[in-house]
């Protein structure tokens, strides 16, 4: 194993979800991290309730500084200001080719509230899908983008992902199921325009995650690191990796997820 992940999110202060989850999910696959803040947040497990973005002066040279001795193996990208677009697009063309790059777009915060207007998040949309490898959006997320579909049995997430890649130009999309209504089994698509994945979990009683789509997404960066797998490998090992820390709280109220039950199986290279 070579190279190191870097996480570019915001800062969430209770470490559940975020740079912190990020970094702590890097730790755990025994992948060296870094990271840089898009927005410092006032919240915990209850809420947000404060958000400062960083001026786009000072991001910029966060990511310079941090990657000028060398690129990241792999690129998770989280919550992002519309300020700060078009410093990441930037960012993005001038990282070497083979630099995995991940996009988890945040639009609503778990926990309620959102950083975006409709507008802004369509236009990240616009700036960024085509400039990363994968974007794991959740179904409000991609429904936001993309529409309502008629329903979310696999052949309607499959249609999402096309109008996805047809209007953004999404390269690669794990489109999470995890809000699906009902108690039915969960349904995850992976989808390229060359083929698709259907990823069926039983249902659990999961009230509220905090940080669950920072914690998926970051697993995915630390396998391609720490196992130098194809992206389609490590989304599979990922999704199985998640279903375990699912498990791990399953029944909760309110969670955040811990990546350390993982640890015994990522000893340090």
């Amino acid at each position: 194993m070579k190279g190191y992940a870097l996480s570019v999110a915001g800062l969430d202060p209770s470490g559940g979800a975020g740079l912190y989850q990020d970094l702590r999910v890097f730790s755990a696959l025994g992948v060296r991290g870094q990271g840089v803040p898009t927005v410092l947040t006032v919240q915990n497990l209850q809420g947000v309730q404060r958000s400062e973005t960083l001026s786009p002066d000072l991001f910029s040279d966060m990511l310079e500084a941090v990657t000028r001795e060398g690129a990241p193996r792999a690129l998770k990208i989280g919550l992002m200001n519309s300020s700060l677009v078009p410093v990441l697009a930037d960012f993005l063309d001038g990282l070497p080719g083979d630099v995995l790059r991940i996009l988890d777009p945040v639009y609503l915060f778990g926990a309620g509230g959102s950083l975006l207007s409709s507008p802004a998040f369509r236009d990240l949309a616009r700036l960024l899908f085509s400039r990363v490898d994968l974007v794991t959006p959740n179904l409000p997320e991609a429904t936001e983008l993309a529409g309502e579909l008629p329903g979310a049995r696999p052949e309607d997430l499959v249609m999402m992902a096309r109008r996805l890649h047809d209007q953004f130009g999404v390269r690669a999309l794990l489109l999470k199921g995890g809000h699906q209504p009902g108690e039915e089994p969960r349904t995850d698509l992976f989808w390229t325009p060359s083929g698709e994945r259907i990823f069926s979990h039983p249902f659990r009683a999961l009230p509220g995650i905090h940080g669950g789509g920072c914690t998926l997404s970051s697993l995915v960066a630390a396998l391609s690191v720490r196992t130098e797998c194809s992206l389609p490998e490590s989304v599979a090992r990922a999704l199985e990796l998640y279903q375990r820390l699912l498990a791990a709280v399953s029944g909760k109220e309110r969670a955040s997820l811990d990546p350390d039950i993982l640890r015994s199986e990522f000893p340090s290279p």
